[in-house]
């Protein structure tokens, strides 16, 4: 993909989220498929998060050489942030603003800031532009395990 796709994707995964679940109550968006699996509400927290995450990322690798970025429990957070608690309204409007504000972050990079880098404990050397392409495969895994979730409602 290149930058304009993955910054036109991005600005998108917001309403293929709501898409992906559209018409769905109050109670199925909170019900999870099997014991240890999220619902689809916790899917929809974790990746408002990720988003988040991943705009704080970015920021790191422009601004700083050659930083090294945290990775985080996300099952952790999913109990410290109580996704399963959480309002659809205010994620609805938190989903929006990051997916929307990453996009915008990387729409303002010059070519050589996409190639800036630094190292993942998890994964190893990074990009600005290998962590844009990664983001864009999580929220497309992310939207295909919505879409199981709802099968199985």
């Amino acid at each position: 993909m290149d930058r304009t796709e993955i910054t036109a994707y991005l600005r998108q995964v917001p309403d293929l989220i709501e898409e992906a679940l559209h018409g769905l109550s109050d109670d199925e968006l909170r019900r999870r498929p099997s014991p240890g699996e999220w619902s689809a509400l916790e899917v929809y927290c974790h990746l408002r998060d990720s988003a988040q995450e991943e705009g704080v990322r970015v920021r790191r690798l422009v601004e700083e050489d050659g930083p090294t970025l945290e990775p985080y429990d996300q099952e952790a957070r999913a109990i410290e942030r109580n996704y399963q608690g959480e309002d659809i309204r205010r994620l609805h409007t938190a989903l929006r603003a990051f997916w929307g504000g990453l996009a915008y972050q990387l729409e303002g990079l010059t070519d050589e800031q996409w190639e800036r880098g630094g190292t993942h404990p998890e994964v190893g050397p990074v990009t600005v532009r290998s962590r844009a392409e990664d983001e864009v495969e999580h929220a497309q895994a992310h939207l295909e395990q919505l879409k199981a979730v709802r099968q199985q409602l």
